[in-house]
């Protein structure tokens, strides 16, 4: 590269580099060090260093377990499925014979909804008195159900709206490494007579196994980033049953305004997401070789 297309390039990049400077870079470093210190608001914000105290507290805090614990129910109730009924709506598009760029983005469009507004709908649908899903149990003559308001359900219908969205995403996933399979590849299989069920666990799924993982990572990336529909629809409730790790974070730090317990929790979940971002890397570099 010439030195005039290194000024260039560098003068389109550094606004961009400078606002991730500031919207992310920094914030993060500020949530390290934060979690090693009391943060006290007030007349004068105190900073006191407490090392890793604070990890110790959210170690102890049966609150924060139980937070954690929801996560990983719902990343068991939201990415299997979501990654299976994606591949099937990817399937199903792909055997449409008409209007399947249509049929895409009409199973595209959960992932692109305003994830606000439809937490909203959502809510309303599950609601115990005049919600659609109790409207549609009493046409069959089955009492109302309190999918939001039960311990017994409200964290399954969560996972449900994930599931409804994270399938988009697979779809999208899918479609496209449905779309760069040979023309020959069917042509063999049907010569062979595998066709149906058995083309796609034998010839398909096989084929589609980076696309397949990479919809697994990002899924999973997903719904341990929840938070939007669980505030809008449960607000963390009943009594912490849908409470996250995102949403026990936003508590920490704005309702109790422990800043630095809600610093190191943020600092785990970093972790933890880096660990899922390296993991996908070293797999997709694996699938390539």
């Amino acid at each position: 590269m010439s030195r005039p297309d290194g000024r260039a390039a560098l003068a389109l990049t550094t606004p961009a580099m400078a606002l991730i400077g500031l919207f992310v870079l920094l914030p993060g470093v500020l949530a390290v060090v934060g979690s090693l210190f009391r943060i006290d608001l007030g007349k004068g914000t105190r900073w006191t260093w407490v090392g890793l105290a604070n990890f110790a507290d959210l170690v102890a805090d049966p609150d924060v377990a139980r937070a954690l614990l929801n996560t990983v129910l719902y990343c068991a109730l939201t990415i299997v499925p979501s990654v299976v009924i994606g591949l099937a709506l990817a399937l199903l598009a792909e055997s449409a014979r008409r209007g399947k760029g249509l049929l895409r983005t009409l199973l595209f469009l959960p992932f692109t909804a305003n994830l606000v507004a439809m937490a909203v709908v959502f809510r309303w649908i599950f609601e115990l008195r005049g919600g659609f899903a109790n409207q549609a149990l009493a046409v069959l003559g089955v009492g109302p159900v309190n999918y939001l308001g039960d311990e017994r359900y409200a964290l399954v219908t969560v996972a449900a709206v994930g599931v409804w969205r994270g399938a988009a995403l697979a779809m999208v996933l899918f479609a496209s490494g449905l779309a760069s399979i040979p023309s020959a590849v069917h042509e063999a299989a049907a010569a062979d007579g595998v066709t149906g069920l058995a083309k796609v666990r034998l010839v398909t799924v096989p084929l589609l196994k980076p696309i397949v993982l990479f919809a697994t990572v990002m899924t999973t990336l997903q719904a341990v980033q929840v938070f939007d529909t669980i505030n809008v629809m449960t607000g963390g409730g009943p009594l912490g049953a849908t409470e996250t790790a995102l949403t026990m974070t936003w508590r920490l730090g704005f309702t109790y305004f422990e800043l630095g317990k809600a610093a190191a929790l943020s600092v785990l979940l970093l972790a933890v997401l880096i660990t899922v971002g390296v993991l996908r890397r070293r797999s997709m570099l694996g699938g390539a070789r």
